[in-house]
């Protein structure tokens, strides 16, 4: 049999990730959309302010996004939960099924099957908010729109933020959560630190009769930017689960 991926173990290693941490996964959306509601009708039932018609345009967009992410870094931050207990590590390791294939399973459930089953239970969930706030209230909010430039960039930003806590999730035995995003913000201090003084360096180096004229080095920092953002959205995450990846590969030495 292939050792790398195989259809059969694949699946039987889905089902058993999706047997043992199905519960907990509900348990973290059905929180968030409990808090929510209990929260926004409270205030609903109780404030007087006079909403806006970008608010009622806007609300089912914003929250959207944070429940989005909010669920994204715990159901994220609990991937491999197994390896960070010795015995549960041993029968894990052990489990039929090859490190890549334990990878995409992980992959798949916390990236590809919670954004999906979010994108769905919020598009019920908004429906059947609209209904309720404009029997009680006259409340006329707007579907989520998902046809807008700015959901492309949402997905964008959660593909990043997945793939920093997914890295977080198996690097860190304990506290993957809090332990991440302060590893994040000093590798990201670093290298702002870093860009400065390079970018000091460079436009130090270039006299008045450079090739660049005013024009032509607003361009280039335009294709640099350009670059960024290409790095940043797309070979990013891939290089973050690939490290992933290698990290999963260490756990068996």
């Amino acid at each position: 049999m292939n050792k790398y991926f195989s259809l059969k173990r694949f699946s039987h290693l889905l089902k058993r990730e999706i047997h043992i941490n199905i519960k907990r996964d509900l348990l973290i959306i059905g929180a968030m959309y409990s808090l929510f509601t209990l929260v926004i009708f409270l205030v609903f039932e109780f404030s007087e302010e006079v909403y806006n018609e970008k608010f009622f345009e806007e609300f089912h967009f914003v929250t959207y996004i944070i429940m989005l992410f909010v669920g994204s870094v715990f159901i994220t931050s609990f991937s491999f939960i197994e390896l960070r207990d010795k015995l549960k590590s041993h029968f894990y390791l052990l489990t039929p099924g090859s490190n890549f294939e334990k990878f995409l399973v992980n992959i798949l459930i916390s990236f590809l099957g919670y954004a999906l089953f979010m994108l769905i239970s919020y598009l019920i969930y908004s429906s059947i908010f609209n209904w309720i706030t404009w029997e009680l209230y006259q409340l006329p909010f707007k579907p989520l729109n998902i046809a807008s430039s700015d959901f492309l960039l949402v997905m964008q930003i959660y593909i990043i933020a997945h793939s920093v806590f997914f890295l977080g999730a198996i690097t860190f035995k304990k506290y993957p959560l809090v332990l991440t995003p302060i590893a994040g913000f000093i590798l990201l201090t670093l290298f702002s630190v870093i860009n400065n003084i390079m970018a000091k360096l460079i436009l130090s180096d270039m006299s008045a009769d450079n090739q660049f004229d005013n024009m032509g080095l607003s361009e280039f920092f335009l294709g640099y930017e350009g670059l960024a953002k290409a790095t940043v959205f797309y070979v990013g995450p891939l290089i973050l689960w690939f490290i992933a990846y290698l990290k999963l590969n260490e756990k068996e030495h």
